[in-house]
């Protein structure tokens, strides 16, 4: 039904999807999975018309829709969700799911000011066929709620059914299961396969939930770094060797952590629950950290690693549980209050400030102290990180991606932290910088800073840490010394399913 031939999209330098080939057959459920960053939605953008592709084709039915503009792509027949929800939120369930009608509507802008016959007889209809979807999606009885004012998962079914009102015959879900509860996800992964068996569409789909990817689809393709590593039953690519290194990461010859002592408990996070709008993404999420002690927090995407961050720094206020540094409660306290605290937060995709110098960034990072010693440490970090002393008169938004992440945690230590947090240091990164990162997490512990690593490399996350939790679906699914955790199938089931 869908052939993608040898596929490119480049954003500058960037190479999102490079040659990448994928058949979707007739009445199939595909899943397209891969780690952060590895241009999946980036192939949905450029499928549906809403990114033009640098080289290669797109072909629907034996048609050739390269470069189409995207209401021609939904008129012919292909029809998406998004990763981020884009509901009219002060609209009515039902009137969002009409929205999706109006590309198969005859009826001229003319006719509907006018009021014509032709324009009620359609609106009639369309407003049927809404009802009829929002009752197929689960959301019978809701035609009238706001949109906004639906549950995150009812929000998520919602996109579906005004997806449907297009009528398609290939539908394309951009992480449908994000943010759902394990109850909702079961529900949605029965509705996908009644979509294809009583419906007869043609679905894919990406999704990190692997439950759904490995419990729905019929066959799954994997992308990193923007080309496809790995095509097959879920069972080849569950087991395929690329596969795993893509998601879990290569093992390196590393020294070891300096050893770890018993050292008191400088953050305590106890029972935490946590989320965006009405849905929970943590679940009753309890870990520590103890001084002297680099501690990872490793886990598929999604599964809510960046969202506990942003919790502990405040820029997300917890629903119920503890949060405390040493003996102090930070558990909703303001993010400026937490970093005077002492907790020092880099955050995935480095946020720099770019216009900048990279003086100017490192002296952002002091902003809360009040002490003399501010000209020293920047000496200090002249020392540490050589690049950014050559550079400290260089606009932040010229150095490479790897002087970047080095930039984001010196960044970090001008605060002084009692405890530093590092989500996804390596993101992106080419291995040398790579290496280097994990050498700077090393120097940071035995400087005396506790770490809380955030990273999608899980092998080398692991060889780093003293210790590791494995967070699956908003919850801690295991935990432990993180040699032992090395070899633990539950790592890979995690990942993988």
């Amino acid at each position: 039904m869908l052939a993608v031939e040898r596929l490119s999209r480049h954003f500058g330098g960037l190479r999102a999807l490079e040659d990448v080939s994928l058949a979707v057959r007739d009445g199939e459920i595909l899943g397209l999975i891969g780690p952060n960053g590895a241009g999946k939605t980036t192939l949905f953008n450029v499928v549906t018309g809403f990114l033009r592709p640098t080289a290669g084709r797109v072909r629907f039915r034996g048609e050739e829709i390269t470069g189409w503009p995207a209401e021609r792509v939904t008129a012919r027949g292909i029809a998406r969700t998004f990763q981020n929800i884009r509901l009219f939120r002060e609209m009515p369930a039902v009137e969002n799911v009409v929205v999706g009608e109006h590309v198969r509507t005859r009826a001229t802008l003319l006719d509907a000011l006018a009021h014509t016959r032709t324009h009620r007889a359609e609106e009639s209809a369309g407003r049927e066929r809404a009802r009829a979807l929002l009752a197929l999606v689960g959301l019978a009885g809701r035609e009238t709620t706001p949109a906004g004012a639906l549950a995150y998962g009812d929000q998520r079914r919602l996109e579906i059914a005004r997806a449907l009102a297009t009528r398609p015959a290939l539908l394309l879900l951009d992480e449908p299961a994000a943010g759902m509860n394990a109850a909702e996800t079961e529900a949605l992964m029965a509705l996908i396969r009644r979509l294809r068996d009583s419906l007869g569409l043609t679905v894919l789909l990406i999704e990190h939930d692997m439950r759904l990817v490995m419990g729905v689809c019929d066959r799954v393709a994997v992308l990193n770094f923007g080309r496809k590593i790995a095509e097959g039953s879920r069972e080849e690519v569950r087991r395929d060797p690329a596969v795993i290194d893509a998601y879990l990461g290569r093992r390196a010859e590393r020294r070891a952590p300096a050893a770890q002592g018993a050292g008191d408990v400088v953050l305590a996070v106890e029972d935490l629950r946590a989320g965006y709008g009405r849905g929970d993404v943590l679940h009753g999420v309890s870990l520590e950290v103890r001084a002297g002690q680099i501690a990872t927090l490793i886990g598929a995407n999604g599964a809510g690693k960046s969202t506990l961050l942003r919790t502990i720094s405040g820029l997300l206020r917890p629903r119920t549980g503890q949060i405390r540094l040493g003996q102090v409660a930070i558990g909703g306290a303001a993010p400026d209050r937490i970093v005077g605290l002492g907790v020092a937060h880099v955050p995935e995709g480095r946020q720099i400030l770019a216009r900048l110098t990279v003086e100017e960034n490192l002296r952002a990072g002091a902003y809360a102290r009040r002490d003399r010693n501010i000209e020293h440490d920047l000496a200090a970090l002249g020392e540490r990180f050589p690049v950014l002393r050559e550079r400290r008169a260089q606009p932040a938004g010229t150095l490479s991606g790897g002087e970047q992440q080095m930039l984001a945690i010196a960044r970090g230590l001008m605060a002084r932290p009692r405890l530093l947090m590092l989500d996804e240091p390596s993101l992106g990164l080419a291995p040398q910088f790579v290496d280097r990162v994990f050498e700077v997490v090393l120097g940071v512990q035995a400087g005396g800073v506790p770490v809380l690593l955030v990273e999608q490399n899980a092998q080398r996350a692991l060889e780093t840490a003293h210790w590791g939790y494995v967070l699956e679906s908003g919850r801690i699914a295991t935990q432990g010394a993180a040699m032992r955790l090395l070899g633990d199938a539950a790592v890979q089931r995690a990942y993988l399913g």
